[in-house]
């Protein structure tokens, strides 16, 4: 069996276009030239494609129902950081750049496996969790590396 092709690109309907450019630049992300703000924008970062959309063009696109928004939507993004402080960094960017702080980093036990997180909300609502996990690689270009089932080791 063929792997699975990797996800290109992570689209968000937001409400204010501007707004989530201003914001996303502010993390360090580039607005590509490529971008038409009337379809989508696209936001580069060091190992993906994040578009943004008008929220109601997006929602009827794939045809579903815009209306009501949730809190919870099923998911959240991530931006892992290689220490505890550099997640104290990422998650101090965002908050200055215009997120809201939602769960401050600390240290958690993620079933049996420490790790350091917290979590704040893009102007949308959108909930990033910026993370240190002690145990997962990072590459030079901040590409989580879970190891593979032919990397691990039998205990």
């Amino acid at each position: 069996m063929a792997r699975a092709k990797s996800i290109s690109i992570i689209t968000l309907g937001v409400d204010d276009l501007e707004q989530s450019i201003r914001f996303y630049e502010a993390l360090g992300w580039e607005c590509s030239p490529e971008s038409d703000p009337g379809i989508c924008t696209y936001m580069l970062a060091d190992n993906i494609v994040l578009g943004l959309v008008p929220y109601d063009f997006l929602g009827h696109d794939a045809g579903m129902e815009v209306t009501p928004k949730t809190q919870y939507r099923g998911f959240t993004l991530a931006i892992n950081g290689s220490s505890a402080q550099e997640v104290d960094e990422l998650f101090g960017a965002a908050v200055k750049a215009g997120a809201t702080s939602w769960q401050k980093p600390q240290w958690k036990d993620w079933g049996g496996c420490d790790g350091y997180s917290g979590y704040f909300l893009d102007p949308d609502g959108y909930p990033w969790e910026v993370a240190y996990a002690p145990f997962l690689r990072l590459s030079e270009d901040n590409r989580l590396l879970p190891r593979t089932k032919d990397e691990v080791v039998p205990r």
